[in-house]
């Protein structure tokens, strides 16, 4: 079994009612917010994600790219 994240994220407002970003980017931008707080910035790598969500590095980087793209994100 693979160890999950055991800390808690808040999905605020703005973003939860954004109708532009899709679901999936919601809850990635609760993770990354998450590890931000804890480190004051996310280190976590686009291959981290995709093994959290089971999905490719690919569309770890469209939902990075839509979120930046909608002010959200900032590299």
């Amino acid at each position: 079994m693979t160890e999950q994240p055991s800390y808690y994220s808040i999905i605020t407002a703005n973003v939860r009612y954004d109708n532009r970003l899709t679901d999936s980017e919601k809850i990635l931008f609760a993770e990354i917010t998450s590890l931000s707080n804890k480190y004051g910035y996310c280190t976590a790598s686009n291959g981290y994600f995709a093994k959290l969500y089971e999905v490719t590095k690919v569309t770890i980087s469209r939902r990075i790219a839509n979120l930046k793209e909608c002010g959200y994100l900032q590299c």
